[in-house]
């Protein structure tokens, strides 16, 4: 081989390499900056022993504002702190036909996205129905809106 070529190829694989840690490091990212979602029941379990709110993110899959939610809000560094320091969060599919079509009915939920707060006991505290960017959404979180 050339040197010529020789240069080529160590350049290729510099730029594979440099691809590739950028790569891992989105991957991470994504998976380390988002909202720590358990499943119902051990967020009910959760929130009793560590006296805490539920914070419940009613949800479809065809639904474009919950989508937007999760690029946005869910994705919000002060959301993601809020949630996880405060609260217990779960997230109900209403299409589900075994838990989340129940479960939506039991709320009254007829929209999507509907975020609502709840009590270790399963209380309803408040509730608000649509898409909230990352800002009113920590102030309707707070209880202040």
């Amino acid at each position: 081989m050339n040197q010529r070529t020789e240069s080529g190829i160590k350049l290729l694989v510099v730029i594979t390499f440099m691809c590739a840690m950028a790569a891992a490091t989105i991957e991470f990212y994504n998976k380390t900056n988002s909202v720590a979602w358990v499943s119902y029941s051990e967020a009910i379990q959760y929130a009793k022993e560590k006296k805490k709110m539920l914070y419940v993110d009613f949800y479809a899959e065809w639904c474009q504002p919950c989508k937007q939610m999760d690029k946005t809000t869910f994705a919000n560094d002060s959301v993601i702190v809020l949630l996880k320091n405060n609260f217990i969060a779960t997230r109900i599919n209403v299409d589900e036909p075994i838990f989340g079509q129940p479960m939506a009915k039991r709320y009254n939920i007829n929209a999507m996205p509907t975020s609502m707060v709840m009590t270790a006991d399963q209380q309803e505290v408040r509730r608000n129905v649509g898409y909230m960017n990352a800002e009113d959404f920590l102030v309707w979180l707070n209880g202040k809106k």
